[in-house]
């Protein structure tokens, strides 16, 4: 079989494994999710910057993605979201420091600056990460349309615990990250993310706009505060309400709970990968069962916890626990919710009687995501939504939907009852969401669709501190009103 060049981490990774040939690959074939990258090449032996080096990373990387998901999610992804196989994949798709997901496509883009071109398909932390979004996506569909900082800031962290478990699958990485630290307590090349795009955004737009020596960093003591008493952006030093930023309280708590994971264990390239495989199993069980509401971060903890309890009798409870109380969330010992029939004996009143639950009028929509759990059984996560005018954010006259959540057990069509407590929709999701729109507003990621424009009085601007930005969100006229809506999720702010 043919090879090509791989660079199994990011071009500048520091102590990183060296770069290397791999058998030419192709995803996997049957009845699962694949992508289509675009343009494609021949197998073959090419520069950086070309189209087919560019194929080849990406598509060895891709592959890595899906074969790592396999493993901890305990099977191999069917489908996209929408019910799509086949994901295209576009590895230059214009002029940008940056990549984005958009649920028709993952985009990568170059950008050339003092004579160096980046281009964001040739670092596997970056596919990896996007990746991460379609895969989370896939699974949890319900998150794409939350308002709230913490739940954005989960799906940015989710692609860099993706980035971090796939250097942690590679057996040359293991090693190098060992070499450079043994018990996983110095910045190395595997908790340090993206360090080529980085590096350029650093150049380009001063040091305060990134971490130091990388896009971000897992290794780091950030600690959870009420993001909507943040400010809304922030130099990279500090925390502030934009998703990116906060998303490393998350990442952090991850990352910690592998490295304490791997401290009770043999401190091997073995124990690494099991601790690796054991952490990101908890991350995907909990990610399938915990309510999209504010505080989702402690509520993925708590349920990791649980996770353990099921598939490992609590063995790695305290590294959780630990990992994420310094990080500054407290976690209540495991326990789980047991299905609380409701008083509705059919499909209809049972939706009625959610929709009192929840707080919202009896014509209110409800949106059903549901959910193979494994060791919890099929349950479905319900929304209903509402729309909340914003005012004092930069958005006069725009509406964004907020909105109100309960999780249900479900056996086939049939409801079996509510799994723990409603998110209502009440003033903490107004206020929520009023600050998810102000960081937004503040970072430049709001652009405005052409027929909006003219029912806004004023137009959110675009950013000037990179004019090559991608936007995240877009003012669209929705059942006759100004709306705000999130059309992707970029690799970096």
């Amino acid at each position: 079989m043919p090879t090509v060049a791989y660079t199994p981490n990011d071009p500048l990774a520091s102590g990183g494994p060296p770069n290397r040939q791999v058998s030419a690959g192709r995803f996997p074939s049957g009845n699962v999710a694949t992508h289509r990258i675009q343009p494609t090449a021949p197998a073959g032996t090419y520069a950086p910057h070309t189209p087919g080096f560019e194929y080849w990373q990406t598509l060895t990387a891709l592959n890595s993605g899906l074969r790592n998901w396999k493993v901890i999610n305990g099977s191999a992804l069917a489908r996209w979201y929408g019910d799509k196989q086949t994901l295209p994949v576009l590895t230059d798709n214009g002029d940008d420091l940056n990549a984005f997901y958009d649920r028709s496509s993952l985009q990568f883009f170059s950008h050339t600056f003092g004579g160096v071109t980046v281009n964001s398909s040739e670092s596997v932390d970056i596919v990896t990460h996007e990746q991460g979004h379609g895969l989370l996506d896939a699974t949890r569909s319900d998150f794409w349309d939350v308002p709230f900082i913490e739940v954005g800031s989960l799906h940015e962290a989710f692609g860099d615990c993706m980035a971090i478990l796939n250097a942690i699958a590679d057996s040359a990485s293991r090693q190098a990250v060992l070499s450079a630290s043994p018990d996983l307590s110095a910045n190395q090349f595997v908790e340090s993310l993206a360090e080529q795009l980085g590096d350029a955004i650093r150049r380009e737009y001063g040091p305060g706009s990134v971490d130091s020596g990388a896009l971000r960093h897992a290794l780091n003591t950030f600690r959870w505060t009420d993001p909507t008493a943040l400010p809304p952006s922030a130099p990279a030093a500090k925390l502030c309400g934009e998703v990116h930023s906060f998303s490393r309280v998350f990442s952090g708590a991850f990352y910690d709970v592998i490295r304490n994971i791997f401290r009770s264990g043999p401190h091997t390239s073995a124990g690494l990968l099991r601790a690796g495989r054991t952490a990101g199993t908890l991350l995907v069980a909990a990610i399938k069962t915990v309510p999209a509401a504010p505080q989702i971060y402690a509520g993925v903890g708590q349920r990791m916890l649980q996770a353990d309890v099921t598939l490992n009798g609590g063995t790695n409870c305290p590294a959780i626990q630990a990992a994420f109380e310094a990080h500054g969330m407290t976690l209540t010992a495991p326990s789980a919710s047991l299905a609380v029939p409701l008083a509705a004996r059919t499909r209809r009143g049972a939706s009625a009687e959610l929709r009192e639950r929840m707080g919202v009028p009896r014509d209110t929509k409800l949106t059903f995501t549901p959910v193979d759990t494994g060791a919890h059984g099929e349950i479905s996560h319900v929304a209903a939504y509402r729309p909340v005018t914003l005012s004092g954010v930069g958005l006069e006259g725009v509406r964004v939907m907020v909105p109100a959540g309960a999780r249900i057990a479900r056996r086939g069509a049939a409801v079996q009852g509510m799994l723990g407590d409603v998110t209502p929709a009440d003033g903490t999701s107004d206020n929520e969401a009023r600050a998810f729109a102000q960081a937004l507003v503040a970072s430049g990621q709001v652009r405005t669709a052409p027929q909006a424009t003219r029912r806004l009085a004023v137009a959110p601007q675009p950013s000037t501190d990179r004019p090559h930005r991608t936007p995240s969100h877009e003012i669209r006229i929705v059942d006759g009103e100004p709306t705000l809506v999130r059309v992707g999720f970029l690799g970096c702010r």
